[in-house]
């Protein structure tokens, strides 16, 4: 089985990034406390509401950076961290705290998104197992027949558009479970709803992003070429 990590260059960028996020997010946490605390607030200041407009505003879009910095850190980390390996069987892709496996048959294509193919992320597709209802909920709308349409038809065709209706949704139910049961944590147990927002990966597995950082990454490409022309 071929592992392939994040390349040394890759992880020293990512350490130059994460240092730039730290220092930022520990300003602008800092700038934002304090003017949470009111420690710059003036008899002066324009107050609405009772809240003091001079501190109250600065705290806030500074708090939303402060977050935000830490949101990309957490981001960088896990792609940091994250292993793709490669065997006979399919594809896995693992990160602290979830794992993804795809097998051959399901991956249908890749695709490069913008830039140089050598230096842009390629989406590798992947097609999910799906009830053949599916299809049938891409084009048909959900909607309900209006009061007009709906005194010109008969019991029959109220009762089977209703029917379509609910096999449209079923379809759908279908699809979001087989998403969400797809990745799982190390040990095959279900992700939360809360490790489903710390991981990006885990909210689209349909696809997989293979980034530019990735050490031979090439030969990884080549290799899941191959065994797509296989397929």
């Amino acid at each position: 089985m071929k592992t392939y990590r994040v390349s040394t260059f890759g992880r020293f960028r990512a350490a130059i990034l994460l240092l730039a996020l730290a220092a930022l997010a520990f300003y602008t946490g800092r700038k934002a406390w304090g003017l949470w605390q009111g420690l710059t607030a003036k008899p002066s200041d324009a107050f609405l509401f009772n809240f003091n407009l001079n501190t109250t505003v600065p705290a806030f879009l500074l708090s939303l950076v402060a977050l935000s910095s830490l949101a990309v850190a957490w981001y960088l980390l896990v792609e940091l961290l994250t292993e793709v390996r490669l065997s006979e069987s399919g594809l896995l892709v693992t990160a602290p705290g979830y794992r993804l496996f795809y097998r051959w048959g399901e991956m249908k294509a890749l695709d490069v998104i913008n830039g140089p193919v050598e230096d842009a992320a390629v989406c590798l597709r992947v097609e999910m197992e799906t009830a053949p209802d599916l299809a049938v909920a891409e084009v048909l709308p959900e909607t309900k027949p209006n009061d007009e349409i709906a005194a010109y038809l008969s019991e029959a065709d109220l009762r089977k558009d209703k029917v379509a209706r609910q096999r449209v949704r079923a379809a759908r139910r279908l699809d979001r479970n087989q998403r969400r049961a797809r990745p799982t944590r190390p040990d095959g147990r279900a992700l939360s709803v809360w490790m489903r927002l710390l991981y990006p990966q885990v909210r689209r597995p349909d696809l997989l992003l293979l980034y530019p950082a990735l050490e031979d990454r090439t030969l990884l490409l080549a290799e899941i070429e191959s065994h797509l022309a296989k397929v």
